[in-house]
């Protein structure tokens, strides 16, 4: 699906958000995102997202109207992976969604007069790295969220599961962290957080992605208080056997952070 943008490039999105992203609970609990990192040129950075506003925005926003999408989004990287520079993402309860994802920019692609439909690769090709184009689906197997909220930061944890430990880690990250996250979202500390495993494997090099959405960078210390007063609360002996557990399960060298900026976002309710 090659036409324009990231999203008309490789079908769209989630992500994520890492990745994944985040937005308000779908039908499923386990929605899937699609995610699209591009690598912006030096100095284009503002190119991009007016193209994004421009061309992308009112075909995702007539998506989450209509129901097919939950959320879409664009995030720049402040801190993370240099090749990561920009994340577009979608997320949809199926394929099905996805689906419509390709079907609405495939046609308005087709609408668009020669001249309009030049512009809008022109602009996207003359701010990124095609070359450096890189998508990837994942499955969120935890996905909670604040209908209606919207994020101005997105937060992922990234890591290399060993083989045959994905469940264990899984398991242990809905036991202890995901109720932390979840009195976080209740408090409104946070918009939204949950766990994301590849969906297609791509030969990315990480198995599982822990996230976070937030309005503010204050709340990276709630989240970290919040954190550190659970352990207290475990005590050392249970807090030190639970670090030792997921030590092992995972390859440290192989784990990376994200902080990225969302500057275009939307999802049902959102304004």
């Amino acid at each position: 699906m090659r036409y324009r943008s990231a999203f008309v490039a490789c079908v769209v999105v989630i992500g994520m958000l890492a990745a994944a992203l985040p937005a308000a609970a779908q039908a499923t609990d386990e929605p899937i995102s699609w995610l699209i990192n591009v690598t912006v040129k030096p100095g284009r950075s503002m190119d991009l997202e007016q193209s994004a506003q421009k061309y992308d925005k009112p075909v995702f926003d007539k998506l989450v109207a209509d129901g097919a999408i939950s959320s879409y989004g664009l995030a720049h990287q402040l801190v993370g992976p240099p090749a990561e520079s920009y994340m577009y993402w979608v997320t949809a309860a199926d394929w099905s969604a996805m689906g419509k994802v390709e079907k609405a920019f495939e046609e308005n692609y087709k609408a668009m007069k020669p001249a309009e439909a030049k512009a809008s690769m022109d602009a996207f090709l003359g701010a990124t790295q095609p070359e450096k184009e890189a998508s990837q689906v994942v499955r969120h197997v935890v996905f909670h969220g604040t209908p209606g909220g919207k994020p101005n930061y997105l937060m992922r944890h990234v890591y290399k599961v060993k083989p045959g430990k994905g469940s264990a880690a899984v398991k242990m990250y809905k036991e202890y962290n995901a109720p932390i996250y979840q009195k976080l979202l209740e408090a409104g500390v946070i918009n939204g957080y949950g766990m994301a495993v590849p969906e297609m494997h791509i030969g990315a090099g990480w198995t599982h992605t822990v996230w976070a959405t937030f309005s503010d960078m204050s709340q990276i210390d709630a989240m970290d208080k919040a954190f550190e007063e659970a352990q207290k609360a475990r005590g050392e002996a249970l807090t030190e056997t639970l670090q030792s557990t997921w030590m092992q399960l995972h390859d440290m060298d192989d784990h990376w952070d994200s902080l990225m900026k969302i500057g275009m976002y939307g999802s049902k309710s959102s304004k």
